[in-house]
C-alpha cells in the first residue's frame, strides 16, 4: 500500500483565507494520491464551512470534513484530526497559512531517507506581499539531523531554542505520535507549548531541513493580535498542564533543569511578555501570582546553570525581579521596557 500523508487543518472563521490554504495542499508536488487532508471546521460562524463544502466536492477522494457544534479552540480541532488520520505521515497546517508547493514531497523524502521520527523547517512570517520577517532561531546554515536518543543531545534541545515548540513547522510520522499518545490540550490557548515540549521529550531521530517551506500569515483578525482578550491569561494554565504531564512522564527526575527552565521561559518569561505586549491594564496582581507560583513550583531556580547560559542579559534581570517584590509602579516601568524592547526586535 502507498505511504500517505495527513494533513490537519483547523478551520475557525477563515473564509477569506481558506481557498489559498486548501490550493497549496493540493498543489504539492508530492501528489495527491499522497494526500489525505482533514479539515476541522470549529463551530465557524462565516462561509467557512461552504467554502470547505466546495473544495470537498471537487476533491471527495483527498479531503475529509468533520464538522463541530461547539468551538473547541485549537487543541481539540488538531486533536480531532489526529483521531482521523489514517496517514503515514502527519502535518499541521493553519487555515490562514500555506505551504511551498514542494514542502510535502521534501519532507516525506527527508523521514524516509534518514528514518526519522519528525522533519522540521523553516518559516516566514508572511503579510500576504511580502515576508516580513524570517524565523531564523537555528544558527546552522547546512541541513542536519540529531539523535535525541541521546540525552545529551536531548538536554541541549530542551534547553535552547534549537527545535521550536510549534507544530506547523514538521512533519512527523504517525506512529511516532500514536506510540507516545501525543496529544495537544484542550479548551486552552498556547497548545504548542504543551505539545512542544512533550515532543523533545518523546523524539528519537529529528532532521533539520534549513529551507523556508511554510508562510505565517500575520492575520490582522487573529485574536493571537487582540489586546484584553481572556485568551492570553491561558498561558499560565497550559504551561501548568505541561509540567503535571512531564511530571507523570517522569520528565521532571530525568531532566530537572531543563524542565526547570523551560518552567521560567513559558511561565514566568513568556507570561510576563503576554502582559506587556496584550494587555493594555497593568496587571500587577497577576504578576505577584505569578512569582509566587514560580517559587513554589521551582524552589530551586535561582541556581540554575542554563540561567546564565541561555538567557540574555534582560531575560536574567526580569527572572532577577521574582525575589525582589517590585511595587506597582516599578511593575509598570518593566511593564514599558519590554513593550520597547519588543518594538526594536520587530523592526
Amino acid at each position: 500500500m502507498e505511504e500517505k500523508i495527513s494533513v490537519i487543518i483547523p478551520c475557525y472563521n477563515v473564509e477569506k483565507y481558506i481557498d489559498r490554504c486548501l490550493a497549496s495542499v493540493v498543489g504539492q508536488t508530492v501528489g495527491l494520491d499522497k494526500l489525505e487532508i482533514i479539515c476541522v471546521n470549529d463551530a465557524s460562524t462565516d462561509g467557512t464551512w461552504q467554502k470547505l463544502s466546495a473544495w470537498e466536492r471537487k476533491y471527495p477522494q483527498n479531503i475529509l470534513l468533520v464538522d463541530c457544534a461547539q468551538n473547541g479552540k485549537l487543541g481539540r480541532a488538531r486533536n480531532i484530526g489526529l483521531t482521523h488520520a489514517s496517514g503515514d505521515y502527519v502535518a499541521f497546517l493553519d487555515a490562514d497559512d500555506w505551504m511551498e508547493p514542494d514542502s510535502y514531497e521534501k519532507l516525506y523524502r527527508v523521514i524516509r531517507d534518514y528514518q526519522c521520527d519528525i522533519a522540521a523547517f523553516q518559516f516566514v512570517r508572511d503579510d500576504g506581499v511580502r515576508n516580513v520577517w524570517e524565523r531564523q532561531k537555528r544558527r546552522e546554515s547546512e541541513d542536519f539531523c540529531l539523535d535525541l536518543t541521546d540525552d545529551a543531545e536531548r538536554k541541549k534541545v530542551l534547553a535552547t531554542a534549537l527545535m521550536d515548540n510549534g507544530c506547523t513547522d514538521k512533519m512527523y510520522t504517525r506512529a511516532f505520535i500514536v506510540q507516545n499518545n501525543l496529544q495537544f490540550p484542550q479548551g486552552c490557548a498556547y497548545e504548542d507549548i504543551y505539545w512542544g515540549v512533550l515532543v523533545q521529550l518523546c523524539a528519537g531521530r529529528v532532521y533539520f531541513l534549513n529551507e523556508k517551506l511554510y508562510h505565517y500569515y500575520i492575520n490582522p483578525d487573529s485574536i493571537v493580535l487582540k489586546k484584553d482578550e481572556p485568551y492570553h491569561m491561558d498561558i499560565f494554565y497550559t504551561t501548568m498542564l505541561m509540567w503535571e504531564e512531564c511530571g507523570r512522564r517522569g520528565a521532571l527526575e530525568r531532566y530537572p533543569r531543563e524542565m526547570e527552565l523551560n518552567f521560567l521561559i513559558y511561565y514566568y518569561l513568556g507570561g510576563l511578555k503576554m502582559l506587556a505586549l496584550r494587555h493594555t491594564d497593568l496587571k500587577y496582581g497577576e504578576y505577584q501570582k505569578m512569582c509566587e507560583t514560580v517559587r513554589q513550583t521551582v524552589p530551586e531556580y535561582k541556581t540554575n546553570p542554563y540561567l546564565t547560559h541561555v538567557l540574555d542579559d534582560m531575560q536574567q534581570l526580569e527572572i532577577a525581579l521574582i525575589e525582589q517584590d517590585i511595587s506597582q509602579e516599578e511593575f509598570a516601568q518593566v511593564m514599558e521596557l519590554l513593550r520597547g524592547r519588543n518594538r526594536k526586535v520587530n523592526r
